[in-house]
Parts: C-alpha cells; sequence; structure tokens
C-alpha cells in the first residue's frame, strides 16, 4: 500500500503487473490507451469491494479495515486465477 497515493492509483498498481507494456512504460506513460484501460478495471474493482465513495482519497487516510479491502482490490486487479 502507498499511502500517499489515491485509492484509484494503488489499484492500478495492480493491473500494471498483467499489463502489456509494463511497469515502466507505465511510468513514462507511453501507452495512453493501455492506461485509460487499466484506470477503468481499477475502477471497477473499487466498485466491486465497496470502496467507490474513497476513489480519489489518499490510501493512507482510510480506516485499517478499509486498506485492507483496498489490498484486495488491487490483487482483483491483477486478474489472479486463485485469491487466497
Amino acid at each position: 500500500l502507498l499511502p500517499t497515493m489515491s485509492v484509484l492509483e494503488n489499484v492500478a498498481i495492480g493491473g500494471h503487473l498483467r499489463g502489456d507494456k509494463g511497469v515502466l512504460s507505465a511510468a513514462w506513460r507511453l501507452d495512453r490507451a493501455e492506461e485509460a484501460r487499466l484506470l477503468a478495471e481499477a475502477a471497477r474493482q473499487i466498485e466491486r469491494v465497496g470502496l467507490a465513495d474513497h476513489l480519489y482519497d489518499e490510501a493512507g487516510s482510510l480506516a485499517l479495515g478499509q486498506q485492507r479491502i483496498l489490498e484486495i482490490a488491487r490483487a482483483l486487479c491483477s486478474d489472479p486465477c486463485l485469491l487466497l
């Protein structure tokens, strides 16, 4: 969890793990279409876990339980086969 980044940005990090271009090109923002797709998927996962009201809040401002839910959303964004 990166406490100074927004909830949306934290979840999008999980999506970068399965992206076609990787984290480096995402950091340089070389592919705007992929970035938009990842942010849309991150927003969908945030809504799925019930944190849609906190989309643009800093992750560090969430309660501890909400931070754990945020971590679950980030894991879901990477499209795992199994989540324990």
